[in-house]
């Protein structure tokens, strides 16, 4: 029911057919995170057809841009679907995808849609600057890569990389801090890590890389795989899973020992990942953290897939609401404690 009021208000507001007070609630409900999928889906529909000018104007856009970017009364985490930059370091609760949608709407709208005039103006040649092309990546988040490697950035770390070079011979990033990295298997193009002038080389691995410790080392561990560490001078090693090499950041001395990878990453533990995955994989994942039993209504929901990615310690209730949204389900608890996810499913 309160989907088909939000997509009654999305629709009048797009039409110029609402009222102050019906403005307000849409703007309320698009602040509160649940329905940033249809908004997505909506203009997304939009662009495809070639109507986003016309339905949506500048004002219109930068509104709703402004609104779902804004901080929600709640102070809940929402659904991430792409990469937090770091000139926009206040907005760590959104979906990220519906507003760079709006965004280029509006600015499309600027920069496409103004009517044509007859005069010639003058043609004033610009000096030529040189244009940044890093992407930077700051607090926790997870960042999805361009050749699908995946960063678990933790909280006080920062992460950047050169989208014209990356993954043309090599694939390098540079981390500040500390991060957890998946890293899709490609003998041809290896993947560096710089932090300062220690470099951690892998082809495809699961590694965990600190920076900030109070011992003043860059340590390394793997959970997975192979690595190699050291500088543009020498190897410093090769680990495998469960082994560690600490280096000294400023004399560059550095150790190898064994240690428990699941120890190390234990920080991760905190965070709860969806990232594309089944909702019977899901519900194990939310099952295992909040030490609760779920069961399905409908079989078919297992189909569903998800992604998602909770960082703020988020209560269960909060969860569920999320997903519930995006698959198109409902939960309730039984009289024994157990939720029942309740809903059409997906083929």
């Amino acid at each position: 029911m309160q989907k088909k009021i939000f997509e009654e208000l999305f629709e009048n507001y797009l039409q110029r057919n609402h009222s102050e007070a019906e403005e307000q609630k849409l703007m309320e409900l698009i602040r509160n995170g649940e329905y940033d999928d249809i908004i997505k889906e909506k203009i997304h529909i939009m662009l495809k057809e070639k109507t986003g000018s016309e339905v949506m104007g500048d004002e219109q856009s930068a509104y709703i841009l402004r609104c779902i970017l804004s901080e929600p009364n709640s102070n809940r985490e929402v659904i991430k679907l792409e990469p937090e930059k770091r000139n926009r370091k206040k907005v760590v609760r959104i979906l990220f995808a519906a507003a760079s949608i709006i965004a280029l709407i509006a600015l499309g709208n600027s920069l496409f849609f103004k009517p044509k005039t007859s005069l010639m103006t003058p043609v004033i040649e610009k000096p030529v600057i040189a244009e940044n092309t890093s992407i930077d990546f700051s607090g926790k988040q997870l960042i999805r890569l361009p050749d699908g490697s995946t960063v678990l950035l933790n909280d006080n770390s920062t992460l950047k990389y050169d989208q014209d070079s990356f993954d043309a011979k090599t694939r390098e990033v540079t981390l500040t801090g500390e991060a957890f990295f998946d890293i899709k298997r490609n003998e041809e193009k290896p993947f560096i890590v710089h932090t300062g002038k220690v470099q951690t080389r892998v082809l495809g691995t699961a590694f965990n890389i600190n920076t900030h410790n109070s011992s003043g080392n860059i340590e390394v561990t793997v959970a997975r795989g192979k690595v190699q560490v050291g500088d543009d001078e020498k190897i410093y090693g090769i680990i495998t899973p469960n082994q560690q090499i600490k280096v000294n950041k400023n004399t560059l001395s550095f150790a190898q020992s064994n240690i428990s990878a699941a120890v190390v990453t234990e920080w991760k533990s905190n965070y709860l990942i969806l990232d594309d995955i089944n909702m019977e994989e899901a519900i194990a994942l939310i099952s295992q953290k909040y030490k609760v039993q779920i069961s399905l209504a409908n079989e078919k929901i297992k189909n569903c897939r998800i992604t998602a990615s909770f960082l703020n310690d988020e209560d269960l209730d909060h969860v569920l609401k999320v997903i519930s949204s995006v698959i198109e389900t409902e939960y309730r608890y039984n009289k024994a404690g157990t939720i029942i996810l309740e809903g059409k499913g997906c083929e």
